[in-house]
């Protein structure tokens, strides 16, 4: 599998992978009924021995997502179709919102909701092979893969990371894993994916109305609204990437604790533990990470532990977003201060004000320049997109962690956040594709389907 892929890597880019399933189905009409008859209508089609690939692609040059009612389908296989024709009738019949427990069919009965965000995670999301799939179909991920060794040892290249040459044995996946978590290979390499991810959902016609990531993450969200070029985001990349790897010297760079906690009992704890501890993660309403130096973070587990909070301890190479990675943050704005910098080109919310980014260059990049010292209020950004009429999340990058952070802290409002890589590399990485754009198409946000081959 990884000798096809690197193979895939180098190919030309007007090559394409297309394999014959997952197959998108899209109707569209002005009621149920329409959609009932265009049901029956290719069902028919298909036992008259129609050719079922060019009847799914009319279905998808017809679809609108300006009808009022949309049903779209993901086929993953041929011998399902008639099982999942019949669903979606029923489907139609349901008084309520019709649903799909195996993610197969997607409806949607109302307008557009609002506007579309991307999310874009950050470090501890990646994984051995994350893109590969999408790298063997799309030429765009192929290029922003290729792009991204452009800035590493051609002897030992970043995909060399990303798709590295194992077999099955359970010891080598292990080195992999281990290699890849490296902080200053795993952010550029969860860059890289991001990017080659944006290039995708691009063929598709998606675009963003404003973007946020979490730590790292928020450096690819401001490439995304054009502060800067592609070049100098993978500069930015790898240079935060080894700054944070060397951060603190032979001294001890401290430790991360999640903890599964309301934020007022979490600050309860730090201020009745009397530890050097800060709150340096507040991703959801009950979820935080703490920071600081290895011997208070033990404590503070042993503190959790006695007072039955669920708390675990982060693989990372230092305390994150405190005091204890200044050795970091001070050269890291060195090298923002001596890149070109423009305004955003639409709203990019920040992780330490919880608000837009402002207008300026030269303030971008001092907001910018104190990010990793300053805490993640990520409860906030999200917040503050909601309040600003984002209702479409979709998350751009390994995994899917700031997808269940963004439900759970809109909860049952009006909202939708969807993760590109949905099954975190378990399943067909363009199958978690098609989810995504029938997910969105469904909500009646204007997708490209005919570019669904």
């Amino acid at each position: 599998m990884t000798d096809n892929l690197l193979f895939n890597l180098n190919e030309p880019d007007h090559v394409t992978r297309w394999e014959k399933y997952p197959e998108i189905i899209a109707m569209s009409g002005q009621n149920r009924t329409h959609l009932k008859t265009s049901l029956v209508q290719l069902r028919k089609n298909i036992s008259g021995n129609g050719d079922p690939a060019a009847l799914f692609a009319d279905t998808r040059r017809i679809f609108s997502s300006g009808h009022a009612c949309r049903l779209l389908m993901m086929l993953e296989k041929a011998e399902d179709l008639t099982a999942l024709i019949d669903q979606g009738l029923i489907a139609l019949e349901n008084s309520g919102e019709p649903s799909s427990n195996d993610r197969r069919l997607y409806f949607g009965e109302i307008a557009c909701p609002g506007k579309l965000a991307f999310a874009f995670p950050g470090q501890g999301s990646q994984y051995v092979m994350m893109g590969r799939d999408l790298a063997s179909v799309f030429p765009e991920a192929r290029n922003g893969f290729r792009f991204a060794d452009t800035f590493f040892d051609p002897a030992r290249k970043l995909t060399d990371f990303i798709f590295p040459e194992i077999g099955d044995e359970n010891d080598e996946k292990i080195r992999a894993e281990e290699a890849l978590r490296s902080t200053d290979i795993a952010q550029p390499a969860i860059g890289a994916l991001s990017v080659s991810m944006m290039r995708v959902l691009k063929r598709f016609g998606i675009t963003p109305a404003g973007t946020c990531g979490h730590s790292y993450g928020e450096l690819t969200a401001l490439f995304a609204s054009g502060c800067f070029d592609e070049r100098t985001f993978f500069e930015l990349s790898v240079a935060r990437g080894k700054f944070m790897a060397q951060a603190g010297g032979d001294s001890d760079k401290g430790g991360m604790l999640a903890v599964k906690a309301s934020m007022d009992v979490i600050d309860d704890l730090i201020r009745q533990s009397g530890l050097d501890i800060v709150l340096a993660n507040r991703n959801s309403p009950d979820q935080g990470v703490l920071s600081g130096p290895t011997d208070d973070i033990s404590a503070m587990k042993d503190l959790c532990r006695d007072k039955k909070i669920r708390a675990t301890l982060l693989p990372v190479a230092a305390a994150f977003h405190s005091r204890l990675v200044q050795d970091a943050a001070e050269p890291f704005a060195q090298k923002i201060a001596s890149v070109p910098f423009l305004g955003p080109g639409l709203p990019v919310y920040s992780n330490t004000t919880g608000a837009p980014y402002p207008a300026s260059p030269d303030a971008v990049k001092k907001l910018l320049s104190s990010h990793l010292m300053n805490p993640v209020r990520f409860i906030e950004e999200i917040e503050s997109m909601y309040a600003d009429g984002v209702r479409i999340f979709v998350e751009i990058g390994p995994r899917a962690v700031l997808t269940g952070l963004i439900n759970a802290i809109l909860k049952d409002r009006p909202a939708h956040a969807m993760a590109m890589d949905g099954s975190s590399g378990r399943h067909s990485g363009v199958a978690d594709l098609g989810r995504t754009l029938c997910l969105l198409s469904a909500l009646g946000y204007p997708v490209t389907l005919t570019e669904w081959k």
